[in-house]
């Protein structure tokens, strides 16, 4: 069962209108694509958070729920995991999911995690797959998770390394900004790359009051875009990126032009050139993130 609401409006209301009108349906339509190169980070950090039979756990922008339903198996019906999200298309999709696995102990909530009322000391684990970048205060937010994690409890998340370590986001994005002549997009605001510095992760988390902060590198080699043209995974990823408003802005012939500007930069990582809708193999980089309170 989902509660839909967002009591009191969000503080993330840029991210909301964002995760609700655009990223979650694009990214409920293409769910096999996202998981496959979101999946292997998360079963990484899963492996980290350990999550224990009984365990009451947090899954801090839960997405289309496969996260939330792995930890629901792994605390088991005594235990209890709720799911929170922004974007009610990927949260209606996280509920087909539970349902479908039979996991009753497992619900979820639309609610913006910054300033949510999570409760007081309610969580063993906050747990979180690419869904902490997003906050428009992240000390406040991460202290807002600090309450209601329990005083033994732990945090664990993955986020993304630098651009630079990430070809498969950083190839296209970088491309559609030189084509349309936009500034890059600043680390301090919400984004993907938003706790791309360690350091700054660390300060962050302290700031909110966390310890034993471990911070470890996790790198993937991974395909992405198997059975579909690059310009049609390029389109994708454009929607997705930071060079949206403008590729939608430039009209069909100027976004065809684009796509193929942009796959001819992918040469390098095709797969097999002669086989078009092979895919392309490039390198992924992500920090997993543990802390306690």
């Amino acid at each position: 069962m989902t509660t839909n609401a967002l009591a009191g409006g969000s503080a993330n209301e840029e991210q909301e209108r964002f995760w609700n009108d655009v990223a979650g349906p694009l990214w409920v339509a293409a769910e096999e694509e996202t998981e496959r190169h979101t999946g292997p980070f998360g079963a990484a950090a899963l492996a980290v958070a350990a999550p224990s039979a009984g365990e009451a756990v947090l899954d801090v922008g839960c997405g289309c729920g496969s996260t939330t339903v792995a930890l629901g198996a792994a605390v088991g019906a005594g235990g209890s995991v709720l799911g929170v999200d922004l974007s009610a298309a990927m949260l209606a999709r996280a509920e087909e999911r539970a349902a479908a696995s039979g996991s009753t102990h497992v619900r979820f909530r639309r609610a913006d995690a910054q300033d949510a009322d999570l409760g007081s000391a309610s969580f063993d684990l906050v747990f979180s797959r690419f869904g902490v970048m997003f906050f428009a205060d992240p000390a406040g937010a991460f202290a807002n998770l600090h309450r209601a994690l329990r005083p033994r409890g732990r945090m664990v998340f993955v986020c993304w390394q630098a651009a630079s370590a990430n070809p498969w986001m950083a190839v296209v994005n970088r491309g559609a900004a030189r084509i349309f002549s936009l500034e890059p997009p600043s680390r301090d605001v919400p984004g993907p790359f938003a706790l791309c510095d360690p350091d700054r992760i660390d300060a962050v988390l302290r700031a909110a009051d966390f310890s034993d902060v471990e911070i470890t590198a996790h790198a993937e080699q991974l395909r992405f875009g198997a059975g579909q043209s690059v310009e049609a995974w390029v389109h994708q990823r454009l929607l997705m990126g930071p060079a949206r408003a403008a590729y939608l802005d430039a009209g069909l012939d100027r976004q065809r032009e684009t796509c193929a500007i942009l796959a001819e930069e992918l040469a390098p990582y095709r797969v097999d050139g002669e086989a078009p809708e092979s895919g392309l193999v490039m390198d992924a980089a992500a920090w997993i993130v543990g802390a306690r309170p």
